[in-house]
């Protein structure tokens, strides 16, 4: 009876086991060609400098789907806003959801870029390519909110998107 006991609390408390851990690639070389994140071509925009990092928390589990584990997303939303880069400016706000997409490789996970994002009041934008990473460090764990940093990894100009 103490061991069906024990077995049961044992159960109770059984959680599901933590998912790996995400590789992160090596650091690639900052394409020094300029990018714009912005709603419209004549958008006005503000500078972001490469480097710039910007808290953020890994949103729900990494689950690759069974049709194509290659396509696993990843969602990870700041919780500090991107500021630009000569003022006090809040160009993404905190709560701004970044969308990207994972491989999986030799069973691992490994990040590859983000595609999008969708600001807090809805509104969806796509984000150029090699331009927002995760990191910087080689390993991330992949469960609901960690802790992460996105780098803007080359020079970006971004359109005021927070609504005042």
């Amino acid at each position: 009876m103490r061991a069906l006991l024990l077995s049961a609390a044992l159960l109770a408390g059984a959680q599901e086991p933590p998912s790996p851990p995400m590789t992160l690639p090596e650091a690639a070389p900052v394409s020094r060609d300029l990018a714009f994140l912005r709603s419209g071509p004549d958008a006005s925009t503000l500078p972001v400098s490469a480097g710039t990092q910007v808290a953020a928390r890994i949103l729900g589990p990494l689950v690759a789907p069974a049709t194509d584990p290659g396509r696993t997303l990843i969602q990870v939303e700041l919780v500090m806003p991107l500021l630009a880069r000569s003022s006090r400016t809040v160009l993404l706000p905190a709560g701004t959801r970044l969308v990207g997409r994972v491989h999986l490789l030799a069973g691992r996970y490994r990040f590859i870029d983000f595609q999008s994002l969708v600001l807090p009041d809805g509104r969806p934008l796509p984000v150029p390519e090699d331009t927002l990473r995760l990191g910087p460090g080689r390993l991330l764990a992949t469960q609901d909110g960690t802790p992460a940093l996105v780098t803007v990894i080359r020079p970006l100009r971004v359109e005021v998107l927070a609504q005042p």
